[in-house]
């Protein structure tokens, strides 16, 4: 821009408004220029100060969660207690309770696994605890015979229920 100015001043008469009006372009630039940067820099500034991300390291797990489904409609956890550490499995059918399910196996990471006519059910376990119920029941219809499987892991104390509908 400040060759296009000298072009014009070299261009007319060289009348005296012509090289005023150079000098206040020249002038003016900086300014405007300083002017840019100082902004810049306090958008900046207001931008560091509104994040606030929290490292993955300072992230909490959550208390109880179910991991991964399948062949299961849907899973819901919920805390019964806040003491020892139970993990109770019930299992819902059509909203009937399935109380010996075909060919039940239960994995955990630690503790005892109980399964009896009433109630499958992990406990004394060893926090973040890890379980995996697989078994299977028929569908609706009772035409087809599906596996399903359920995983859940348990990061705090207390008597847990996952109850699984399928």
């Amino acid at each position: 821009m400040l060759h296009l100015f000298i072009l014009l001043i070299s261009v007319c008469c060289g009348s005296g408004t012509v090289a005023v009006t150079h000098n206040a372009a020249i002038a003016s630039a900086p300014a405007v220029a300083q002017e840019q940067t100082s902004t810049s820099q306090q958008g900046a500034s207001a931008k560091e100060r509104k994040k606030k991300i929290k490292p993955k390291n300072e992230r909490t797990p959550a208390a109880v969660a179910v991991t991964s489904m399948r062949n299961i409609t849907r899973a819901s956890v919920s805390q019964r207690s806040t003491d020892g550490y139970y993990a109770e499995l019930v299992i819902m059918d059509s909203g009937l309770m399935l109380r010996d399910p075909q060919d039940l196996q239960m994995i955990g990471s630690s503790g005892s696994q109980l399964s009896d006519g009433s109630r499958i059910l992990f406990e004394n376990f060893v926090l973040p605890f890890e379980g995996t119920v697989r078994f299977k029941s028929p569908n609706k219809m009772n035409t087809v015979i599906y596996e399903r499987v359920i995983s859940f892991k348990v990061n705090e104390a207390g008597r847990w229920v996952v109850r699984v509908e399928i």
